[in-house]
């Protein structure tokens, strides 16, 4: 089988942006996921110390995400013990939803669980008395 010249040029051409789409999807793929594994870390930790510092002072309470919120915004409802209250969420950037979502489920998911174990975190209380001991 004879192939002209200018066929091998193409297929050769073709074989190249192949192989540079294939990378460019590639680099993609691993920013994707090192920027959902960043947020995953960030947004968990924002949420599970937020919770503790929360049931610490005595304040028990569920996040529902719900509508575009500047601030934190009691729902007026409670579920149980539960004081249900809408985070802080601007709506209209995607990934602000996705780092709302994980923050809600990391401090949800902690402040069941020293619901449940209240003899694991204790309650911390401001005994100063303006004495300084050695």
């Amino acid at each position: 089988m004879n192939n002209p010249r200018a066929l091998k040029i193409v297929i050769a051409l073709l074989a190249v942006a192949l192989c540079t789409s294939l990378g460019f999807l590639a680099r993609a793929l691993l920013t994707n996921f090192t920027w959902k594994l960043q947020v995953d870390s960030l947004a968990g930790y924002e949420g599970s110390t937020r919770a503790t510092h929360d049931f610490q002072s005595g304040k028990v309470r569920l996040f529902v995400i719900s509508g575009r919120r500047p601030d934190d915004e009691f729902s007026g409802t409670n579920d149980g013990p539960f004081q249900v209250w809408f985070p802080q969420y601007f709506s209209e950037i995607p990934t602000f939803r996705y780092a709302a979502e994980t923050m809600v489920a990391a401090y949800n998911n902690r402040m069941r669980y020293m619901h449940e174990h209240p003899e694991r975190y204790p309650v911390s209380t401001n005994t100063a008395t303006g004495k300084v001991t050695p």
